[in-house]
């Protein structure tokens, strides 16, 4: 069971299964950890979209089909494409 406590002027306190106590220490360091699995998880959703818009360029889909199609502007769709296009020499 989760428990939140406050007491007059002491900050809030968080009692998970009646014996562990959770303070803003303990707080700002979940926080942290949870911001760094945030932008994980947000980096892993912008290669996921790459993939996606590379996929689609190469199925001959036109920069206007995959701006729409995933919601982002014709240039940044077309920027993605030049960034992973091969250099032939």
């Amino acid at each position: 069971m989760l428990y939140k406590l406050k007491f007059n002027n002491y900050p809030e306190v968080i009692v998970i299964n009646n014996n562990i106590v959770v303070d803003d220490r303990i707080r700002e360091d979940v926080s942290a950890m949870c911001n760094l699995s945030q932008g994980i998880r947000e980096k892993g959703g912008a290669e996921r979209e790459e993939k996606i818009i590379l996929n689609m360029h190469r199925e001959s889909y036109t920069s206007e089909q995959i701006a729409k199609i995933v919601e982002r502007t014709i240039g940044e769709a077309e920027a993605i494409i030049k960034k992973r296009e091969p250099v032939l020499a």
